[in-house]
């Protein structure tokens, strides 16, 4: 999940001039020119050329040829922050209005929002199990067991409920950002306790975890890493020329790729080093890897590399 903020909505304005010159400072980097629907706060590629972008006002795009064309769904004039997939083909996203589900790949949405006193979605996970959890605001945390026909608050031990990101260890340990803390449950939400003492009080903007299952949280304040499930932390990244990280992803041989107000880096050292990897200078907002190919979601558009 990437949160909004004001001064986000400044950076994306200001963002405009280093949008028509990244071709020209990150060669490596292929823009798709698409979609036309604003900045682009949530990925999804799901390999064979399919990709959801998630748009801040525009809703959802997709794209079925690698980004060489994009349409737009039914789900527009909604700001869109998160996707998971859930089985076959089979979509959530989390969005300003709630929860929506897709049955075709991303073309079609329905609102999902059954027992939800709050529907400001920001982050959205689908478990192991198949029980689907949604990060909001105020809410905190819902879990749905009915593949998001309806939602249970799920906040025993989670006493502030500003929820703004989630992540799942190898596991099933699921861990979640809620106001300026991390939370784990180890038994499916049904109970958290807190597992931050390492950790500044800052927001969490995404979780990716790696095939080591090392836990990495992208903050207000840079990357932090945890090797044992959330316990302990350690600050990396301090080679960001701007510290707040929107997102993260995983990409191949366990590459680490962080999405910053001031572009790309990524790591092949579980975080100890941080290189630039391109569209320099210019905010990126989501990440998203699939099928060999590393997609950056930034204002406006999606650039592609594989």
């Amino acid at each position: 999940m990437k949160h909004f903020t004001v001064t986000s909505f400044l950076v994306l304005f200001l963002a405009v001039t280093a949008f028509q010159t990244a071709s020209a400072v990150s060669p490596n980097w292929n823009n798709t020119e698409g979609p036309r629907g604003g900045s682009v706060w949530a990925l999804h590629v799901a390999g064979g050329g399919n990709i959801l972008a998630g748009t801040l006002g525009q809703g959802v795009f997709f794209s079925t040829d690698g980004g060489e064309n994009w349409l737009q769904s039914n789900l527009d004039n909604v700001s869109v922050y998160d996707f998971a997939h859930g089985s076959g083909d089979t979509y959530f996203a989390a969005t300003q209005n709630g929860v929506y589900r897709s049955d075709n790949n991303g073309r079609s949405w329905r609102r999902m929002v059954q027992g939800m006193d709050e529907t400001r979605a920001q982050a959205v996970l689908v478990h192991e199990t198949g029980r689907v959890f949604a990060a909001t605001l105020v809410g905190g945390i819902y879990v749905s067991d009915d593949n998001g026909a309806s939602w249970t608050q799920a906040n025993a031990g989670i006493p502030l409920t500003f929820g703004y990101a989630l992540g799942v260890l190898a596991d099933g340990t699921v861990l979640a950002g809620v106001t300026n803390k991390i939370y784990r449950s180890d038994d499916g939400g049904n109970q958290w306790e807190p597992v931050d003492a390492d950790l500044p009080q800052v927001r969490a903007n995404a979780m990716a975890v790696n095939g080591d299952g090392t836990v990495f949280v992208a903050t207000q304040d840079g990357v932090y890493r945890s090797a044992d499930a959330g316990q302990t932390w350690q600050e990396t990244g301090s080679q960001f020329a701007d510290k707040e990280v929107y997102d993260l992803v995983v990409a191949s041989d366990n590459k680490l790729v962080a999405a910053t107000r001031g572009g790309l880096y990524t790591s092949t050292d579980n975080g100890d080093n941080w290189e630039p990897d391109g569209l320099a200078g210019q905010p990126v907002y989501s990440l998203g890897y699939g099928g060999g190919v590393l997609a950056a979601g930034a204002n406006p558009g999606v650039f592609i590399r594989n």
